[in-house]
C-alpha cells in the first residue's frame, strides 16, 4: 500500500511553521541571495512588465530583486484583490502600496491597471514548491486563477526560503506549474534537474 503523504492543510501548517522559524538575519540574506539566483535566470533580467508581490512578514522579500528590475528598466506592477480568489494588477511603486485585502498591502484603488498580456514576468508567492516547479499556495484560489489566465510565454519564477522546499506538492489538474523557483541554496527549473548554487 503506498503511503499517503501530508493533506494540503497539514503540509501548509508544516512549511508554514518552518518559514515562520527562519530568523531575521537569514531573511534578509535569502532576500538577497534569491534576486541573484533568480537575475541569472533566462529571461528574468529584460523583461519589460513583472508583477511582484509585497511579502507577509513571513514571505520571502521580494523587493532586492524588483529594485534591481526597475534598475533595469523593467516597469513594475502588484495585485490588487477585487473580488473573491480575483486579483486586478496595477503599475505602482512598492511605497505607494497600502493596507488592504487581510491587511496585505496593495495598490490603492485607481491606480493605473496593467494588462495581463503587458506582464513578461510573474514572481509568486507560495506556501511551499517542490523540484517539479509545483506550488502550493495560501488556499484562497488567487494566484491559481492569476497563473492559468496568463500567456504561455510569461515566466513564472517562485521565491522561497530553502525550508519551504518539499518533497512533493499535491497537485490537481487545473494546477499550474512554475518555470523555476529560485532559494538561496538551490535553483529549480520544470523538467531539469535541481541546481546547487555556489
Amino acid at each position: 500500500m503506498t503511503p499517503v503523504g501530508p493533506s494540503k492543510s497539514e503540509l501548509r501548517a508544516l512549511v508554514r511553521a518552518a518559514r515562520a522559524a527562519v530568523p531575521g538575519p537569514a531573511r534578509r540574506e535569502a532576500a538577497i541571495r534569491d534576486a541573484a539566483g533568480a537575475a541569472g535566470l533566462t529571461g528574468v533580467v529584460g523583461a519589460r512588465g513583472v508583477l511582484s508581490y509585497c511579502a507577509t512578514p513571513d514571505e520571502l522579500d521580494p523587493s532586492p530583486l524588483t529594485r534591481m528590475l526597475s534598475q533595469s528598466g523593467a516597469r513594475i506592477a502588484y495585485p490588487r484583490v477585487c473580488g473573491p480568489g480575483a486579483l486586478t494588477l496595477h503599475w505602482g511603486d512598492a511605497c505607494e502600496l497600502e493596507p488592504g485585502y487581510c491587511g496585505l498591502l496593495e495598490p490603492p484603488a485607481g491606480s493605473e491597471e496593467a494588462a495581463l498580456a503587458e506582464i513578461g514576468l510573474v514572481l509568486v508567492p507560495g506556501v511551499a514548491f517542490d523540484a517539479e516547479c509545483h506550488r502550493l499556495g495560501m488556499g484562497g484560489g488567487f494566484y491559481d486563477r492569476l497563473l492559468a489566465a496568463l500567456a504561455p510565454t510569461t515566466l513564472k519564477v517562485g521565491l522561497a526560503f530553502d525550508e519551504q522546499i518539499v518533497d512533493a506538492v499535491p497537485c490537481e489538474a487545473h494546477d499550474v506549474t512554475l518555470d523555476a523557483v529560485v532559494t538561496p541554496r538551490r535553483i529549480f527549473r520544470r523538467g531539469r534537474p535541481a541546481t546547487d548554487r555556489p
